[in-house]
């Protein structure tokens, strides 16, 4: 992986809950999804349903940070100095997220992947 999750900050408060992710190499962002799972009794995630928020394509460079808000929001970027830049993404959720060990965030890259649209009902 070229990017991954450092730290949630403020869990369980909606208004500044998220999730900070680090870069250690190039990548396009748009390769990457953050999955909202359970976290079963032994630690690990579960299967089944999942929220996910895809990241857009973009790229980040090495030692670049991203930020995943629960909230509602706009996206953004903020020059760190330095070369480096933060960037800020919105879940667009209305509840908390992370409040509790019963849910984890599960960084995927998304390496293949097919779509396919069903036909308007009719």
């Amino acid at each position: 992986m070229k990017i991954y999750i450092t730290s949630f900050v403020d869990a369980g408060n909606y208004q500044n809950e998220r999730i900070v992710m680090k870069a250690v190499s190039d990548l396009d962002l748009g390769q990457y999804a953050v999955f909202y799972t359970a976290v079963s009794s032994d630690g690990g995630v579960t299967a089944g349903r999942k929220t996910a928020f895809w990241f857009p394509d973009g790229e980040i460079k090495k030692d670049d940070l991203v930020v995943l808000y629960s909230k509602k929001g706009k996206s953004s970027t903020k020059d760190l100095g330095e070369g480096r830049t933060a960037r800020f993404f919105y879940w667009q959720d209305e509840r908390a997220m992370w409040g509790g060990a019963e849910n984890g965030a599960v960084l995927l890259r998304v390496a293949e992947w097919s779509k396919k649209v069903p036909p308007e009902a009719g």
